[in-house]
């Protein structure tokens, strides 16, 4: 039987918390440049403002069937 597997698009965030700042309640996190990316991308999509720059898909196209 084969099951299904379930994903997520759910970036991970890793915590950058000190033990001082830990004991004192505070929790700091980091974002990654990619996820910042992502969440323009998904803004703009939302917005109606995204554009698809197609010259540069083009070329990224035949590049992987190259």
């Amino acid at each position: 039987m084969i099951s299904t597997i379930q994903t997520s698009n759910m970036a991970y965030v890793q915590p950058t918390v000190t033990k001082d700042d830990l004991s004192k309640g505070i929790t700091k996190t980091e974002q990654s440049e990619g996820v910042d990316k992502i969440s323009a991308i998904k803004e703009q999509i939302d917005n109606g403002t995204y554009k698809v720059d197609l010259t540069k898909t083009a070329q990224a196209a035949a590049e992987e069937l190259i």
